[in-house]
């Protein structure tokens, strides 16, 4: 991208979302990835008391296990619902059954290190789950929250059968985790914030530049389509009044250089505007003493946009100037084809030809008037000529209408040496 710093391009990469919502989306999706590890703890509690029950067959778990079952309960609810009532509701729940889950395990498991990690295994899912919303600052305090319950629940039970205290270091580890995780991920959305502006700015620039380059192509397509045919025209007329029809070409061409409708975007086409727009540029070519033949079905421009419809008459008026002017025929033939994708327009003459890469860079007609301005509504076209063989320029435009006013030249090939 144009004009934006590498650190601006790097952010970008991972936005994708408008800046007003990236904050709140990675908050939610932060929550769900700790909705789903709160699940797997609680589901992790229960193995390891069904598998240090197969070790120790003496010991009475059931109650333990069925501690879990409304915690579990719980979890879904508050995912279903995601409000600060449900919430409240889970650590309410979850603090009783954290309260019987540590009391049935410090008063069956006496091994330090397992109990303290049954104990971690139950609190977990309160510092997990506690939170209510997606905004990052409430989702840790929810898990701090959560943790001083479930610790609290704990060390009651632990008091009750007068155990020794457990330290839950798994339980720390993952409420530090969790604050760890909520202010990289607020700094890095801020980041993003900070950066998108600039970005769209860019973005902006570039789409200005890219109008304006569109805009300044057609301006001088259309203007080597008028002044220069015409002047051209003059000269070569014989002494006198100017012709009527030619001075009433110019008189039309003026009105559209000094107007402001070529500038217009255009979508529709409107009712019987192909035929008469066609006809009228083929008129003006016969009255200038070039023999125009049409064959094929014209009616296939029907099928056009206005903008496209435009681009394809002004190229091959182009076109049929390039015969008058280079070809040494008076003859030249337009053909025009409908394969229901695209419209397909031939102008044909049997004149001298000429070699595309002896044409001289100053001579922009074909390049300017038909190649770029066929591209800019997506088109394309191709020409076949070579010394006294003649020439043939097919222009291919999709019936889709393009995107956008003006677009953008591509320059994927070099068109300086095509005739002009």
């Amino acid at each position: 991208m144009v004009g934006v710093p590498v650190a601006a391009r790097k952010d970008s990469l991972v936005l994708g979302i408008p800046t007003h919502l990236a904050p709140r989306v990675n908050a939610w999706s932060t929550v769900r990835a700790f909705h789903a590890a709160a699940i797997g703890s609680i589901v992790a509690a229960a193995l390891a008391l069904v598998l240090y029950r197969v070790a120790e067959p003496d010991i009475r778990i059931a109650g333990a296990v069925l501690a879990l079952v409304p915690m579990l309960g719980m979890v879904a609810v508050h995912v279903q619902f995601g409000t600060w009532r449900s919430a409240v509701a889970f650590l309410a729940v979850g603090g009783v059954c954290a309260w019987w889950f540590a009391l049935v395990v410090s008063r069956e498991v006496p091994t330090g290190w397992v109990a303290s990690y049954l104990l971690s295994l139950s609190v977990i899912p309160l510092i997990l789950v506690g939170g209510a919303g997606a905004v990052p600052g409430r989702v840790a305090l929810w898990s701090v929250a959560g943790f001083v319950v479930g610790r609290a629940a704990s060390a009651v039970a632990v008091l009750q059968t007068g155990g020794p205290a457990r330290p839950l270091v798994l339980a720390w580890v993952t409420v530090v985790f969790v604050v760890a995780l909520v202010l990289v991920t607020s700094r890095s959305t801020g980041r993003s914030e900070r950066v998108q502006p600039e970005l769209l700015r860019s973005a902006r620039e570039e789409h200005v530049s890219a109008y304006r380059a569109g805009v300044e192509a057609e301006a001088s397509a259309i203007l080597h389509d008028t002044v220069l045919n015409h002047l051209g025209a003059i000269a070569l007329a014989p002494d006198g009044p100017i012709d009527r029809q030619l001075a009433a070409t110019v008189d039309a061409d003026l009105a559209v250089l000094t107007g402001k409708e070529w500038l217009a975007p255009q979508t529709g086409p409107r009712p019987g505007a192909a035929s008469d727009a066609f006809e009228r540029m083929l008129d003006e070519h016969r009255a200038s003493g070039l023999d125009v033949t049409v064959s094929g079905d014209p009616s296939a421009l029907d099928g056009l946009d206005e903008r496209a419809l435009t681009a394809v008459v002004r190229a091959v008026g182009q076109c049929l100037a390039n015969v008058q002017k280079h070809a040494g025929t008076d003859a030249a033939e337009v053909s025009v084809f409908d394969d229901s994708a695209s419209c397909t327009v031939m102008v044909v003459d049997d004149g001298r030809g000429f070699d595309e890469q002896e044409t001289g860079t100053d001579r922009m007609g074909l390049r300017g008037s038909v190649r770029e301005r066929i591209g800019r509504v997506g088109g394309d076209v191709q020409v076949w000529s070579s010394p006294g063989s003649g020439t043939s320029v097919m222009m291919s435009v999709p019936y889709a209408p393009a995107t956008g006013a003006i677009a953008v030249p591509v320059s994927g090939d070099d068109d300086s040496g095509r005739r002009g």
